[in-house]
């Protein structure tokens, strides 16, 4: 057996160090090792409770449904189910945030294929999600950036302005001087996305073949096939970088509209870096009130500008 020996004189004799050190870096990758695991195990056990948590929900739901048909409900008393349904989605919903918040705005605005009921507490759910952590945030822009974000800003502000579940919004200032707003992807977006695809794809077929709906009432399979274009398009920043570009050509000799310039060499599939505008939100009723502008005039620019963006919105039958 090898030994290591250190002499009096504080001199260390290497024979006998290699495998020595060998041992410490075998346990170190063991520990290595196995914290890796327990950190799978636990996304894992998160995966799998937030999966329960939405399809329970949704078996509940089912059998009131079908609890109702069963003894022939009035209508008075479907709107009240609809309502308490309603209710218990927008709470699961907030439990658990993320892309689900997503989800249930997209169903708010499809009142062709639910009940008014329904969507009535449902409609006025906001995307707000905690910001991540800032290293976190930084490791993502020095990745798709590949370099230290000294290389491309000046400055940037280490608390979002803007939260929600696909991304967040902070703001910086590049080299030159010109103020920007850099919206960065969530790292675990992705993982996010799958199983609550795989939760709400498992409740769409159940619904398809099971749910007592009137033929023709509600296409489950045309929904969750919408719902899912959407978000996937929105994971994409590249997507959204080409559409402000064509609409920065559209309107680009529309008086009155501005559309942020994009920064193409900085932007990314996971990142979009865009022209810093302020402005306010037109739900700011004080805000709106100090601006100059007939509100008549703007709602009616804002209705020019939808028919003249091209846009078209695909409806299920």
């Amino acid at each position: 057996m090898q030994k290591l020996f250190i002499s009096t004189d504080g001199g260390v004799n290497l024979k006998g160090l290699t495998p020595f050190l060998s041992n410490i870096f075998s346990n170190d990758a063991v520990l290595h090792n196995s914290a890796k695991e327990t950190s799978d195990l636990m996304g894992r056990m998160s995966k799998l409770k937030r999966m329960s948590k939405v399809l329970s929900m949704a078996f509940v739901i089912f059998i009131q449904i079908y609890w109702y048909k069963f003894r022939r409900k009035s209508d008075a008393d479907w709107e009240k189910l609809w309502e308490k349904i309603g209710k218990r989605f927008r709470k699961t919903l907030f439990e658990l945030e993320g892309l689900l918040i997503k989800m249930g705005q997209l169903l708010s605005i499809r009142a062709d294929l639910l009940p008014n009921s329904f969507i009535k507490q449902i409609q006025d759910l906001t995307d707000q999600v905690p910001p991540s952590e800032w290293e976190e945030v930084k490791g993502i822009l020095e990745t798709e950036w590949e370099g230290p974000l000294e290389q491309y800003l000046h400055t940037i502000d280490q608390k979002a302005v803007a939260s929600a579940s696909i991304g967040e919004v902070y703001k910086g200032v590049l080299k030159d001087g010109q103020p920007v707003a850099i919206k960065v992807q969530r790292s675990n977006i992705q993982s996010i996305i799958q199983t609550d695809f795989r939760t709400l794809s498992i409740i769409i077929w159940f619904a398809h073949y099971f749910a007592p709906t009137p033929k023709g009432f509600i296409n489950f399979k045309v929904l969750y096939k919408e719902v899912k274009e959407v978000i996937e398009r929105e994971l994409d920043f590249l997507k959204e970088k080409d559409n402000l570009h064509n609409f920065q050509e559209r309107f680009k000799d529309v008086e009155g509209v501005k559309i942020p310039d994009v920064y193409t060499e900085l932007s990314t599939s996971k990142i979009l870096v865009m022209e810093w505008v302020e402005g306010i939100k037109l739900t700011d009723e004080e805000g709106m009130s100090q601006l100059e502008i007939n509100q008549r005039n703007l709602a009616e620019n804002l209705i020019e500008v939808s028919f003249l963006s091209g846009l078209s919105w695909n409806v299920p039958c």
